[in-house]
């Protein structure tokens, strides 16, 4: 049998995961916040044991097990770059069958060896050449070459998520030979190979897929169309989906410890968590944070935070000739919040207070620390009289779903003197009138990876609404020209300060409200290790091992 590779590459990872977990923020002045800290602290120290004593374990045998892994919905399809990834449907699936051009490491966002590529140059602000590795084979025995890069990315341009490629001038890529790819952009854009790292981008054998129609393509998968490091086995629509080991994956030091991995489809978080605890399944993704108390106290299992910090948002819509194109409606909004009280709900105390639509741990934060403020309701009515609403103001918050979160966002602007009416709809209903700007405030999560995607959001000059299904429409010259210089600057320490600049003004002028960042809750049996995050806050499974307890 062989043995595992890459154990030891994650440890690393794993350490920085178990810190992670103890950074998350129980909140002081209740018994609820303390509680809820000083488990998340003995969680982080329990990890952190596990993985020194991983340390000392010598490099076991891969394993002929099958596991159980429950997701929340069944994929709709797995064919790459037409169809819309879900974090918890499609994209945990084929990450494992698919891969893409980079794997950046999630908290750094750095390239790791495990890419597809061997190197990169930087021709100019909207070129840059790829060398893809030799050698590198897909399931059905092909070799990997730039030629299926470019289909990829050609009917990507089409497909379902051409929005996703709209930065990528496709039509402009040259491929030099077998290995060698130029790739173009159809403006400077400081991101653009970080992109190539999430799920959105997954790489397929150009002969399977166009023999599947490419972007017109109605089959729910490509037949060993990937080079990852499992291959589809079996697919009982309605039942489960079966992934077995690649056992010819092109980097033989990292093949995966456990034989197959099998998907079943439970729709409700807490019967999710049951089947862990009741040993039917051996991992649940995506439980809700608020039963982590009763999971972490179930010694049989595992129970894993990972801090994907994303960051909720409530984008105030000042370019619509609504009332929030007055700079102090909006200061009255911030002064309505109760940052921490919205956490708690939001989060179950999980996560941090954010101040920016900018996640603190993103590589571009400024390092200012977010205020930790109480609300101030006077304050914000007076904000409200200087603005011509003595009488309050009326506002429209378009939502697809009424949570918790939303409904105390309601009530703490209520008191404020901001009345919002909630307009319910249904998703396509909600997103065609956020594209229409038909709405005063929506909320949002924004990706940590792609931190240039909230910029795009608030940006009104250069994007509209329909660019990016909302945000703020926020028509301010000086900070475009700071967004443009974000966009662009590809040297990072040009991009750290152009980012400085645009939150200092975000902050000063009230744009929009960062709320706090997102945790995101998992269960395993007790002697599974390795769960991490990849891309866009997807789970990643393709470390995960079995120690001896």
């Amino acid at each position: 049998m062989k043995k595992i590779g890459g154990l030891r590459k994650s440890i690393a990872f794993l350490l920085t995961m178990a810190m992670s977990v103890g950074m998350l923020a129980g909140c002081g002045g209740n018994e609820k916040s303390a509680d809820t800290s000083a488990k998340n602290e003995t969680a982080a120290q329990s990890s952190a044991e596990d993985v020194a004593q991983s340390l000392a374990v010598p490099t076991g045998e891969l394993s002929d097990e099958t596991i159980t892994v429950a997701l929340p919905a069944e994929p709709n399809s797995l064919v790459p770059a037409i169809i819309q990834c879900g974090t918890e449907t499609n994209a945990v699936i084929m990450s494992l069958l698919y891969e893409t051009l980079y794997k950046n490491e999630y908290e750094t966002m750095e390239h790791t060896d495990s890419s597809l590529v061997e190197k990169t140059e930087q021709i100019d602000d909207t070129h840059f050449r790829l060398t893809l590795k030799q050698g590198i084979k897909f399931q059905n025995g092909e070799d990997l070459t730039t030629e299926d890069v470019l289909y990829t990315f050609q009917q990507g341009a089409q497909g379902a998520l051409k929005g996703e490629y709209s930065i990528y001038d496709v039509e402009n890529f040259e491929v030099e030979d077998d290995y060698n790819i130029i790739f173009a952009t159809v403006q400077p854009w400081a991101q653009a190979q970080d992109r190539l790292g999430f799920e959105m981008f997954f790489i397929a054998n150009k002969e399977a897929f166009e023999a599947a129609g490419g972007a017109g393509s109605t089959v729910q998968y490509l037949e060993d169309a990937g080079t990852g490091k499992y291959k589809l086995a079996e697919w009982v629509p309605g039942d489960h989906i079966t992934v077995t080991r690649n056992e010819n994956y092109w980097n033989q030091e990292t093949l995966p410890y456990y034989k197959d991995i099998k998907f079943v489809f439970i729709n409700d978080s807490s019967a999710r968590g049951m089947a862990v605890q009741s040993g039917d399944v051996d991992i649940a993704i995506g439980l809700d944070l608020a039963n982590y108390n009763v999971y972490e106290s179930d010694a049989n299992i595992n129970a894993v935070v990972l801090n994907d910090n994303r960051t909720a948002v409530l984008f105030l819509n000042s370019g619509n000739g609504g009332p929030l194109e007055n700079e102090k409606v909006r200061e009255a909004v911030y002064w309505s919040l109760d940052k921490e009280a919205l956490r708690q709900v939001g989060m179950s105390g999980f996560g941090e207070i954010q101040d920016t639509m900018i996640s603190t741990k993103a590589p571009v934060w400024d390092g200012v620390e977010p205020e930790i403020y109480k609300p101030d309701y006077e304050k914000a009515k007076a904000l409200l009289a200087e603005a011509g609403y003595p009488d309050g103001v009326n506002l429209k918050f378009r939502v697809y779903a009424i949570t918790a979160t939303i409904s105390m966002l309601q009530e703490q602007l209520r008191q404020g003197g901001i009345n919002v009416e909630l307009e319910l709809a249904e998703i396509p209903v909600h997103f065609a009138a956020l594209a229409e700007g038909d709405f005063d405030m929506c909320y949002s999560l924004q990706q940590f990876a792609y931190y240039t995607e909230p910029v795009r959001c608030v940006d009104g000059i250069n994007y509209k609404y329909s660019d990016v299904m909302g945000g703020t429409g926020y028509k301010n010259e000086e900070f475009s020209k700071i967004a443009s210089r974000c966009y662009a600057a590809i040297d990072m320490n040009e991009r750290k300060e152009a980012y400085a600049e645009l939150l200092a003004h975000f902050r000063e002028h009230y744009v929009s409200c960062g709320l706090f960042s997102s945790s995101y809750l998992c269960l395993t049996a007790k002697n599974i290790e390795g769960l991490g995050l990849r891309g866009m806050a997807v789970v990643d499974l393709t470390n995960i091992y079995s120690v001896n307890q």
